[in-house]
């Protein structure tokens, strides 16, 4: 009879650890088909295929408008390079020096328009410099104050001689911009610098900033 109880017992709890993990698997399963409302990807609204550029539906008013001004002068039957580099720069400070809009110091700006040859090194010193004490704002909870820009002014536009030392590639037609901006409220970050742009194929990408 001691045997036949302890069997008894045996199963008995073989089959409750059994219920258990059907739970604890049923449970995994339903959590993973709810949507993380912090962890959906942002979504392309606009595309301008010829040069590579995107707008996701997630980007701020302004550097929307400034994306409609691009895609009209890129689209245009004569391309004003000028102007194209204007709002090449324009896009750039909207989106990187907006850190109000960023969920994370991960979330670094504007690199579609910066030289794919210099990204990672660019991404680092983001994080190291205006980017590293960005807080986590996953949850929608962050209570830091962060810059968000309102306008941006190009101050000049001219043609320059660039040689990118590391390819030993020289742009006899490249474009230095300056341009300064302003935020919805001051709060002592940099708010002016000078680009140097040089042509990749058909585009114009920011190689450097000073």
């Amino acid at each position: 009879m001691k045997t036949l109880n302890k069997k008894r017992i045996a199963i008995c709890g073989l089959a409750v650890i059994f219920i258990v993990i059907i739970f604890v698997v049923i449970f995994a399963n339903i959590n993973k088909k709810k949507p993380d409302k912090n962890n959906v990807e942002a979504k392309v609204e606009q595309e301008i295929k010829d040069y590579g550029y995107v707008l996701l539906d997630n980007e701020t008013s302004l550097y929307k408008d400034y994306f409609k001004e691009l895609i009209e002068v890129l689209n245009a039957k004569e391309l004003d390079e000028k102007l194209y580099a204007s709002l090449v720069v324009k896009l750039f400070i909207s989106d990187f020096y907006d850190l109000n809009s960023k969920k994370t110091k991960n979330d670094v700006g504007g690199l579609q328009f910066v030289y794919d040859v210099i990204h990672d090194n660019f991404v680092l010193n983001a994080k190291d410099t205006i980017y590293k004490y960005v807080e986590n704002n996953l949850n929608n909870d962050r209570t830091q104050k962060l810059p968000g820009v309102k306008t941006v002014n190009i101050d000049s536009v001219n043609t320059t001689s660039f040689t990118y030392k590391a390819s030993s590639i020289t742009d006899d037609n490249a474009y230095e911009v300056m341009a300064s901006w302003e935020y919805n409220e001051d709060l002592g970050y940099q708010s002016s610098a000078t680009f140097i742009l040089m042509h990749v194929d058909k585009r114009l990408v920011i190689v450097e900033i000073k």
